[in-house]
């Protein structure tokens, strides 16, 4: 991304700290500002007129954010705040169409990552609206894995579940439902913050027979 920055435009930028569960940006509110992630973990979801919370991506270091509403000054769609201690870089909108203006690299990397970002999101409503809940708890956990930690006997996924139930829109009850389901065919394990899959090819399975 900031490959052929130029200076001028680098020197704009400043670095913000957020603790953990703080609200970088508010769904509805405008921000004058293209921020890129440093460090840390983000959450971006949104937030129903009755509270319920619908969690769409977890964002990490090198993810940006506010790209769409800061072109137009439209109002935030999603709600930002941080899972973990993070650090972010911001840009004010001046500056950050000055770049676009002047980074060709910076626009071409612009429009693919947010090809992907319309893929990812547009794949993610597709499998909340037409998929069970386990399949897509399934899938999750099979995103989840480490390419590098396959040939382990037993793989750890962090897990909460609030976050899950804002990510599938469901309740926690239901989630507690499948996961015991799955710990019953001893495919996972639960300790504590996270999921121990003990045996992978198993939870594949479940997930195809969906």
């Amino acid at each position: 991304m900031f490959k052929e920055c130029p200076y001028e435009i680098l020197n704009q930028f400043e670095l913000k700290e957020y603790p953990k569960e703080c609200i970088i940006c508010h769904q509805e509110h405008e921000y004058d500002y293209f921020y890129v992630i440093a460090e840390g973990l983000v959450n971006i979801y949104r937030i129903s007129k009755e509270g319920k919370k619908y969690s769409q991506a977890i964002y990490k270091k090198g993810d940006y954010f506010g790209e769409l509403e800061v072109f137009n000054r439209k109002p935030y769609v999603c709600s930002v705040e941080t899972i973990t201690k993070a650090k972010v870089w911001r840009i004010s909108r001046p500056h950050f169409l000055r770049w676009v203006e002047l980074d060709k690299n910076f626009l071409l990397y612009l429009i693919n990552t947010l090809c992907d970002s319309f893929y990812r999101l547009s794949k993610k409503a597709g499998e909340d609206t037409l998929y069970p809940l386990k399949y897509r708890i399934c899938n999750f956990l099979l995103r989840s894995v480490d390419e590098d930690a396959i040939s382990d006997k037993h793989i750890e996924v962090p897990f909460d579940r609030e976050r899950l139930s804002e990510q599938f829109v469901a309740t926690t009850r239901s989630i507690n439902r499948i996961l015991k389901q799955l710990k019953e065919k001893d495919i996972i394990d639960i300790e504590n913050k996270s999921i121990i899959i003990k045996n992978l090819e198993g939870l594949k399975n479940e997930e195809d027979a969906l």
